[in-house]
């Protein structure tokens, strides 16, 4: 993961899906397309990669801590 990655990351942060249970669910793809859009992010397909296992490593975090 890369300092690019991590900006994408950080510009979504309030675009976060959630469960009916108020538990946080997965970055809403669309806002994320919109952000590296914006961002003019180059590769997008290795970006969403990055940004998934950043997700999938937040939820941990913020659905238990």
């Amino acid at each position: 993961m890369n300092l690019e990655a991590m900006q994408v990351f950080s510009a979504c942060g309030d675009d976060w899906k959630m469960t009916p249970q108020g538990k946080y669910k997965s970055i809403d793809k669309l806002a994320l397309g919109v952000v590296m859009e914006m961002m003019e992010v180059a590769n997008r397909k290795e970006m969403l990669t990055d940004i998934i296992a950043m997700q999938n490593a937040a939820l941990g975090v913020v659905n238990n801590g």
